[in-house]
């Protein structure tokens, strides 16, 4: 490979898988559920930004980081369509991260062509192209967690500090990034390895972070970390399990490959077998404390679905997708200097080493080309499916969405589920986020109705079971027949009404 090749070939495929996700964007909604609450809850931040409780489980930053762009009048597509550039962001961050730290071996194969390797496996990971498609924090969240093990392997404490204190109010994975990096200061203080204080800026500021949301939430949950044991509580609820061994010793063996293993196998398919060959020319090129960061984030989803305070989701891989792919890039180039040594040893010629690392480039470079294109055709799967659920949407609550642009402009609509009030399109004052089955939500409702002569209730219609008396039905979509408790519903609540 010339100087240039890596580069154009690197800017043609970002471009190209750049533009397969501005077509899926264009396709229809959003089919992550998350991405709809996120965005519901930057506009109720606007509402009242005192109400810490609308953060629910969910660590705040990313809410606040949307909020400049609902005042503006923004939507969530436009944090989809910053999605769709922050994805091309990792691969090209890892390019030049690999590049300028890995060297060459017996089969001489340049770093360009390393890095190239792992850039592609990044950029065409299909959970990661999913995720580009939505207005979940997976991109930006990666792109944080990566350049902080850049930051932390070059002693760059005060960058590291700065990074990692955004990430520990962005996901709980950073909490598991701010351990690995204390452990590693407190080893190197320990062996006398590290002797400036200023290091401990990389702890103390995301410790602070911590701190402080914690300080804030307190009176919200009425405990310390309570938003903690709510996350595990939702997740068990919604798993019906307390931990793996609720399915015996086989089930706790299985989870504890879930993420290492069983995940990277759906999403990074005929690259994976790359992996462990790499593992060790990974630490010693791109350095321990990189791979430590990064790998840090995929002993946090590993344990926390086996304690099941998480659902197990393929997109908490996005992280350490990276991590994965240069363990990939490194094991071609690992095996590719294996063989040129095995060639060069067995041949008697003067110019063994020559025809040895030639054999090794052509190894390296067909594993490469062959695992890449098995990755395509992977991504090519994964992406028609997506696609087909993007254009499919969700037809009831949109319908639903359409129906509320018709009511009166003046009426206050009642609604908790964030995806009927995003697909409306209506302006986010129009809405009372409280919950619809609580019964003191329909007090607050009987005085609206009182004071405007009318307000509306939209939600799903098996939360108004035991409200008919409260006002009338006037809209229902996705009903299923011989069962009028299911779909969602609009009810119109009048002044008269109890």
């Amino acid at each position: 490979m010339n100087r240039r090749a890596p580069v154009v070939l690197l800017v043609v495929v970002l471009v190209a898988l750049a533009a397969w996700r501005a077509v899926c964007v264009l396709a229809g909604p959003d089919i992550d559920t998350d991405a709809y609450a996120h965005h519901m809850i930057a506009r109720a931040i606007l509402a009242d930004p005192r109400d810490l409780a609308v953060h629910w489980v969910w660590l705040p930053l990313f809410h606040y980081a949307q909020v400049p762009l609902v005042a503006l009048g923004g939507t969530m597509d436009q944090v989809r369509w910053l999605n769709v550039v922050l994805t091309a962001a990792l691969p090209v961050a890892v390019f030049a991260y690999v590049k300028r730290t890995a060297t060459g071996g017996a089969a001489r194969t340049f770093p360009d062509a390393t890095a190239t390797f792992a850039a592609l496996i990044v950029a065409a990971c299909p959970i990661s192209m999913q995720m580009g498609t939505t207005a979940q924090p997976e991109p930006l969240f990666a792109l944080m967690v990566f350049a902080l093990a850049v930051a932390f392997q070059e002693d760059r404490y005060g960058r590291a500090g700065a990074i990692l204190a955004a990430g520990v109010l962005f996901r709980y994975e950073a909490w598991a990034c701010l351990a690995v990096v204390a452990g590693v200061l407190a080893a190197d203080w320990k062996a006398r390895r590290l002797r400036k204080h200023r290091a401990w800026i990389a702890v103390i500021l995301p410790a602070t972070a911590i701190v402080a949301w914690a300080v804030l939430r307190r009176p919200v949950d009425g405990r310390w970390f309570g938003f903690l044991g709510q996350t595990r509580e939702f997740a068990t609820s919604a798993t019906h399990e307390k931990g793996a061994l609720d399915r015996g010793f086989s089930g706790l063996l299985v989870d504890l490959v879930h993420y290492p293993f069983w995940v990277p196998v759906r999403v990074m398919g005929p690259v994976l077998p790359l992996v462990p060959f790499g593992v060790a020319r990974t630490v010693r090129q791109q350095g321990l404390r990189f791979v430590l960061v990064l790998a840090s984030c995929l002993g946090f989803v590993s344990l926390t679905w086996i304690l099941r305070s998480s659902l197990g989701l393929d997109r908490h891989f996005v992280a350490v997708v990276p991590l994965y792919a240069i363990f990939a890039a490194q094991g071609a180039a690992s095996i590719a200097d294996t063989v040129a040594r095995w060639v060069a040893r067995l041949s008697s010629k003067a110019n063994a080493p020559d025809r040895g690392a030639a054999v090794g480039r052509a190894l390296g470079g067909l594993l490469s080309v062959g695992s890449l294109v098995g990755l395509g055709a992977v991504l090519t799967l994964w992406m028609g499916f997506w696609r087909d659920a993007v254009e499919r949407g969700f037809p009831e609550r949109e319908a639903t969405g359409r129906y509320l642009r018709t009511l009166p402009a003046s009426s206050t609509i009642f609604c908790d589920d964030a995806t009927i009030e995003i697909l409306s399109g209506l302006d986010r004052r129009r809405f009372d986020r409280h919950w619809v089955d609580d019964p003191h939500t329909w007090d607050l409702l009987a005085a609206v109705a009182r004071k405007q002569g009318g307000a509306y209730v939209a939600t799903w219609r098996r939360k108004l079971v035991g409200h008919e008396s409260a006002g009338t039905v006037t809209f229902r979509a996705g009903v299923i027949e011989g069962d009028p408790a299911t779909g969602v519903a609009v009810m119109r609540v009048d002044a008269g009404h109890p």
